[in-house]
């Protein structure tokens, strides 16, 4: 399998989470994420940090087959599960985290959907071991709904206060929903970041597709994700969902975890 672009793999959360508090499906067991990046040790795949990333993407010298781990929110279960299967196999990767939020909780969720977020102390502490923190906005908002001066808080607003926060530029964005249009991607250009991250709908180099692993997916699922034909199957099976749920009907469902509530935070909001 040959891939000309590095392959961005787009995760949410990484912990035990019922799939009653879960309905989206954004939480991969540890185990589930553990196996998935061994798989791509295994498979040849060669990981990028951000910086790599960028700078390849403007040389054009990145390997054939490499990728980029990213993760959306900054949920805390990340930096408890997640960072520790990267650092045992030395691979690093990028948090996408909305910059109003930090030390909250996922609030433009249903309430008992919401999940606590990283504190300061913690998206310090993660980004100084290789999970480079990147922004998401201010409060996650679909961006291509908001006013112009709304946009620049979102925008040169979060990368001011994240910078703050962390001590160095930021230089990378994902955009909330993956939502994204001409006036915001060239509002992201022009806020400073080099590069921004969309997810099925991609525009060039300010708003990169990005594939989604969710809980749902099995190693089955996820060897068909890295196919480098997949974008492309994804964005027609997505204006058709039932043939999306066939599909997956065939290849099988991860069974959901009946977990435990995440501990501390998780009650106190």
């Amino acid at each position: 399998m040959s891939r000309r672009a590095p392959l961005v793999l787009m995760y949410h959360g990484v912990d035990h989470v019922p799939a009653d508090r879960d309905p989206h499906a954004m939480f991969v067991t540890p185990q589930a994420f553990r196996d998935q990046v061994e798989h791509l040790l295994e498979e040849g795949f060669v990981p990028l940090s951000e910086r790599a990333y960028v700078e390849g993407r403007c040389s054009g010298s990145l390997p054939p087959r490499s990728v980029l781990i990213t993760f959306d929110d900054g949920y805390v279960g990340v930096g408890e599960h997640a960072l520790p299967v990267l650092e045992s196999f030395g691979v690093p990767s990028v948090l996408y985290v909305p910059a109003a939020l930090v030390g909250g909780c996922s609030d433009w969720l249903e309430p008992r959907h919401r999940h606590p977020l990283m504190t300061g102390e913690e998206l310090r502490s993660v980004d100084r071991r290789g999970m480079a923190v990147g922004a998401h906005g201010t409060d996650h908002q679909d961006l291509t709904r908001v006013s112009g001066g709304e946009l620049r808080r979102q925008t040169t607003g979060a990368r001011r206060a994240l910078g703050e926060l962390l001590g160095r530029p930021v230089t990378s964005f994902a955009f909330p929903f993956g939502s994204h249009d001409a006036r915001v991607r060239t509002a992201v250009r022009d806020a400073g970041y080099d590069t921004a991250f969309a997810v099925h709908e991609a525009a060039g180099g300010f708003a990169v597709g990005r594939v989604d692993v969710n809980a749902i997916d099995t190693m089955r699922t996820f060897r068909l994700k890295l196919h480098r034909l997949y974008p492309r199957a994804r964005r027609v099976s997505g204006r058709v969902p039932a043939v999306r749920r066939v599909v997956h009907d065939l290849l099988g469902r991860a069974p959901r975890d009946p977990g435990v509530e995440l501990a501390g935070r998780a009650g106190a909001r």
